[in-house]
């Protein structure tokens, strides 16, 4: 059984807060000549997708701002942006295999896609420069999925956890006092809301169809028990959870088929929807739509329960988002400042700063939540959920390779158009998988 990771709440010690951060593409930096110079400023390339219109961007520039001024004259890293998560993924992909990482980047742990990162021979490795101090910073379990052949290759950044978002204020008008514990009373909230002409749940098949993907994720789970992910594709949960899935989209908008994030979060940040499957990051999104008035109105919704299933009401999808790693540098200064950075931006202080603005949570850092901080009520709490779930799930796309990934919103489209079945669905996701 999956082991379950604790967060704590403010007052005590909190698990940091993350940045989910979103993606971008870089050209690998100029090399300053071998050996490198001790006066010779070292020019580092970060790529990222936390840039525009991103939650996290002020931060992430803050933290770079704040790198470039400590070494000032030493080291200067420059930021290459991105700001699409899926077009940055498909970027450091493409740099792997064309040997032209960036100095530094992240990429989203998977544990498919993770190793070709980790086997390819072209990340640094950071054992060298754990200093004690930046040791006793981090969570040694969860730097464990950072490393490969006894080398540190990558630092976890994020836990990433993906509540049901739901607002309160709809449901009660449904006449829904609590949000629902079983997947039986979801249907049931659901006819509700649509008697009053609201949607049940916001999602799409466009893009990576993530929404939808995590909601299946928590059907999957559910039915099949928090490890059923881990198992591959023949379980037949899989196939039950997507007879669902296509059920809870007759309760989702009309052009849910081949809406894109922003399509579909609009239904529900206008209030047409009742319920979203998403991450901390979305909280910025609350503010910025209807302030404090709106986010008031929001729940953190955990896990139904599926009849005679093996998952437990209250479970939540809790996992490694992204990691952070460098490219292996000939030059031993350009190695020495990649790996400060990472040190510098994995900081206690800095990752403080990332939970504070956006809420997400850290899963590698540990640090002090003071009650002097102002920490939002929702990400208060995710963190007070968290701690009470009695398991966690993986995310789907999270344990697949990325042929199943691209697969997925094209086979979920004709399942929900009528044009596959259930079986037939699950059919093309094995296919891929086999890819």
């Amino acid at each position: 059984m999956k082991v379950k990771r604790t967060a704590s709440i403010p007052v005590l010690a909190v698990m940091c807060a993350s940045l989910l951060l979103q993606a971008c593409g870089a050209k690998g930096s100029s090399e300053p000549g071998e050996g490198g110079s001790s006066d010779k400023l070292i020019e580092l390339v970060f790529s990222t997708h936390w840039v525009g219109e991103d939650g996290k961007a002020d931060i992430v520039q803050q933290i770079v701002n704040d790198f470039n001024a400590q070494y000032e004259g030493k080291a200067k890293v420059s930021i290459d942006a991105i700001p699409d998560d899926d077009v940055y993924q498909d970027k450091m992909k493409t740099n792997l295999s064309t040997n032209s990482l960036p100095d530094i980047f992240t990429f989203y742990y998977n544990p498919v896609e993770s190793k070709r990162y980790y086997s390819s021979g072209k990340l640094l490795d950071l054992t060298p420069y754990m200093s004690d101090e930046w040791k006793g910073n981090l969570k040694e379990d969860v730097l464990a999925t950072g490393r490969f052949n006894d080398q540190l290759l990558a630092i976890p950044l994020e836990q990433m956890v993906t509540p049901i978002f739901y607002n309160q204020s709809l449901l009660e008008q449904a006449g829904i006092q609590q949000f629902p514990q079983t997947w039986d009373e979801v249907i049931d909230a659901a006819e509700a809301l649509k008697k009053n002409d609201i949607y049940a749940f916001a999602m799409g098949t466009g893009e990576n169809a993530w929404s939808a993907m995590l909601l299946y994720s928590y059907l999957v789970s559910s039915i099949g028990g928090p490890d059923v992910l881990e198992q591959g594709l023949d379980d037949p949960a899989y196939v039950q959870a997507a007879e669902m899935l296509k059920q809870l989209f007759a309760y989702s908008p009309k052009d849910a088929v081949g809406a894109t994030y922003q399509q579909y979060a609009s239904h529900y940040l206008n209030e047409k929807a009742a319920m979203i499957v998403n991450g901390p990051w979305m909280i910025s999104e609350f503010l910025e739509k209807g302030g404090e008035t709106l986010a008031a109105k929001m729940g953190v919704g955990t896990s139904p329960s599926a009849k005679d299933g093996a998952g437990n009401q209250g479970a939540l999808i809790s996992g490694i988002g992204w990691t952070m790693a460098g490219k292996k540098q000939d030059n031993a200064q350009r190695a020495e400042y990649t790996a400060k950075f990472i040190e510098f931006f994995t900081h206690p202080d800095n990752a403080k700063k990332i939970f504070l603005e956006s809420g997400e949570i850290f899963e590698s850092t540990n640090y002090p939540i003071e009650p002097s901080d102002q920490v939002d009520a929702i990400s208060q709490e995710i963190l007070s959920k968290l701690n009470a779930a009695p398991q966690t799930y993986d995310y789907f796309e999270g344990m697949t390779g990325s042929a199943v990934k691209i697969e997925f919103p094209t086979a979920l489209s004709g399942l929900v158009l009528g044009q596959f079945t259930a079986e037939q669905f699950v059919d093309m996701l094995k296919k891929a998988s086999m890819e």
